[in-house]
């Protein structure tokens, strides 16, 4: 099944069924498919089967027009932070290869400002068309007008879109996920949280982030009113505590920390929300104590836990109930329908109560791996036998042990890579940033625990003898290269390194001085 297929359903179920509000726009499921059909159309006129379509435009209903409307024509998107560097950016549309570039307003401002565009593309979407050598540029309207049936035919193993996630050599990573891949998780949610045409499901996370995903086309294919957040609204606590009284929103699913500081900086009380049934969140840990905290402001509303990196979508989940609140750490769960769960002591399955391992899974959400990169795919893999069985899919990098009732706990990471603010990261992104800092000689970045962010950073540089630079400067450095979620909260210039005996940077001694 293809993705896009349950909103098309939708739109021939309940036709004159508010498919989109946002910021007082209103759109019904016909209104939705015919602009979807249309720009559909014309993809499929412009760009071969399966070509990349990169989206660096803000949330809103026309992106997501325009990520239906690529699915419907057999294309692959790419969502692009809007906020991000536009050395990022550019880095992106070249990593992928797109062929059409879709901007909105803001962002046609940061590109018209580069001199050339990547050479891959060949079509450019923007409200104020800017004609290039070699490339075709259109109004959204201009090609949504000239569209026509689309009757391309994609298999679920095709690419539905790439999500770009921090990399450890200094470069984003695209996450490739098929139709199949998508699909195993969509319509587990779908049912699972018993979505419908009486809900109104809030779009909190950025459409490059995989929530989404769950908010979008879950909601699509049960006739449910998707309800994007506003980039400001998503700011501030307050604005965003008036959006979900005011469209009264009944799903929301969002990281943690913006759960917290819906709690710990806006006037929220307890029943202020009455018409929220179900609060959703994953990205990071929730700890029980501000968890404990929301559940006695929304006393009416369900509360579940999902767990799983971008490269297999969801694939635990765990109904949160008061006595969780006691536990020092919230359970992940039990296996959503599609996936296996093994836990890896090496190359050794341990599935006896109590045993650590590494979070493995196996499943058809699982990725088929990273765009462009086989050797960072296949150090991603595992491949074992179990119980005369084959099984083969992604080392997530996460330990986690069974209890006696089937349910996985996490554990914890055993590498770099953290999650701040929702986000996940590579720490040696952040270093390789800074390294690459002329001034700078060493350089290590160092998550500390956060009670609402879950982990703040903070970098500590060993300049060059001789060459002056100050933290203003470094910290500078990063914000033109790396997302707001990754610059670090503090950075120190030190003489020197504490170092092991093996001469590498001593990390928990790091971590034990103030930056």
């Amino acid at each position: 099944m293809q993705i896009q297929e349950g909103f098309f359903r939708s739109a021939a179920r309940t036709p004159d069924a508010l498919a989109f509000s946002f910021e007082g726009r209103q759109v019904t499921y016909a209104q939705a498919a015919e602009r979807v059909e249309r720009l559909a159309g014309s993809l499929a006129d412009q760009l071969p089967s399966g070509a990349r379509v990169a989206i660096n435009a803000s949330k809103s209903i026309d992106a997501i027009i325009a990520m239906l409307a690529c699915l419907r024509a057999g294309l692959t998107y790419v969502p692009i932070d809007p906020a991000a560097p536009i050395r990022r950016r550019r880095f992106i549309v070249d990593d992928c290869g797109a062929r059409a570039l879709i901007l909105d307003a803001r962002t046609q401002r940061d590109w018209d400002a580069e001199e050339d565009l990547p050479a891959s593309l060949e079509l450019v979407i923007c409200p104020e068309p800017r004609q290039r050598p070699g490339i075709t540029a259109l109004t959204a309207d201009a090609l949504a007008a000239a569209g026509r049936p689309v009757r391309r035919i994609v298999g679920d193993q095709n690419l539905a879109y790439i999500l770009y996630t921090s990399g450890s050599t200094g470069e984003p990573k695209g996450v490739m996920i098929t139709h199949r891949n998508a699909a195993a998780f969509v319509d587990w949610a779908a049912a699972a949280f018993g979505l419908g045409p009486g809900d109104r499901v809030a779009v909190h996370a950025p459409l490059h982030f995989d929530l989404p995903v769950l908010d979008v086309y879950a909601s699509l294919a049960t006739g449910a009113t998707v309800c994007p957040v506003g980039e400001r609204t998503v700011l501030f606590p307050e604005a965003l505590l008036r959006f979900l009284r005011d469209e009264r929103i009944t799903v929301i699913y969002a990281v943690p920390s913006a759960l917290t500081a819906l709690v710990n900086r806006s006037t929220l009380t307890a029943g202020g929300l009455p018409d929220l049934r179900l609060v959703l969140y994953a990205g990071e840990e929730f700890h029980p104590q501000p968890l404990a905290r929301l559940m006695e402001r929304l006393p009416d509303a369900a509360v579940y836990n999902l767990y799983g990196p971008i490269e297999t979508n969801v694939v635990t989940c765990y109904p949160v109930e008061a006595a969780d609140l006691q536990r020092p750490r919230i359970p992940v769960g039990r296996p959503v329908a599609s996936a296996r769960i093994l836990l890896l002591d090496g190359d050794r399955v341990v599935d006896r109560p109590g045993e650590e391992g590494e979070i493995c899974v196996h499943g058809p959400s699982v990725s088929p791996g990273y765009l462009n990169r086989p050797d960072r795919t296949a150090a991603s893999r595992f491949r074992v036998e179990h119980d005369g069985t084959i099984y083969e899919g992604y080392r997530t990098g996460d330990y986690g042990r069974w209890d006696e009732q089937g349910v996985l706990h996490f554990l914890g990471r055993r590498d770099a890579l953290v999650k701040t603010r929702g986000f996940r990261v590579e720490l040696g992104e952040i270093e390789a940033t800074l390294l690459n800092h002329p001034a700078v000689a060493e350089a290590a970045v160092i998550a500390t625990p956060h009670p609402e962010y879950t982990n703040l950073l903070s970098a500590f540089v060993v300049p060059h003898a001789g060459v002056p630079v100050d933290e203003s400067t470094l910290l500078d450095w990063c914000r033109e290269t790396l997302p707001a979620y990754m610059v670090p909260a503090e950075l120190s210039i030190r003489e020197e390194m504490p170092h092991t005996s093996t001469g590498k940077i001593a990390r928990r001694e790091l971590a034990a001085q103030p930056a």
